[in-house]
């Protein structure tokens, strides 16, 4: 029976720490105005603002390259060309952020080849086993680093 109270506890955890980050990012770009959440639950994206919708990961360590799913960016381009907004995805790791614009990258020619890679079904305890998902990596060299 604990499982639930261990997920829920994770959820809102993991939530605190992306609305952390979106807070950083409002004081250290107050042109940004406030970051949103959407009022989907479930919705492929993190925060929203006038120009961006943006796709927040908080992680412990850092790694080069990073990786986005290939189903997150269709989901999120989309989205943004339906809005009229860029799609940022970022990674946060110890107060460092890796940003990415990735609409900007799109514009720019930046290709985005997809290779299969064997990763957890999913971030949710009750969820077990690895499938292959379509990924692409993020260099760091590519990221805009903000310290927040």
């Amino acid at each position: 029976m604990m499982l639930p109270f261990i997920a829920t506890y994770t959820f809102y955890f993991m939530k605190s720490k992306e609305l952390a980050v979106a807070r950083g990012l409002e004081k250290l770009y107050p042109q940004l105005g406030l970051l949103v959440e959407p009022e989907d639950q479930f919705s492929p994206f993190d925060f929203e603002c006038d120009k961006y919708i943006i796709e927040v990961k908080c992680r412990s360590k850092v790694w080069d390259p990073w990786f986005i799913e290939k189903i997150k960016y269709n989901a999120n381009m989309e989205i943004a060309e339906l809005k009229g907004k860029d799609f940022i995805f970022l990674t946060e790791v110890n107060k460092t952020v890796y940003l990415y614009n990735i609409s900007k990258l799109t514009r720019l020619g930046r290709k985005f080849e997809w290779t299969t890679k064997l990763l957890p079904n999913s971030t949710e305890f009750t969820k077990e086993g690895k499938i292959e998902k379509l990924v692409n990596f993020l260099y760091v060299r590519e990221a805009l680093l903000i310290h927040l």
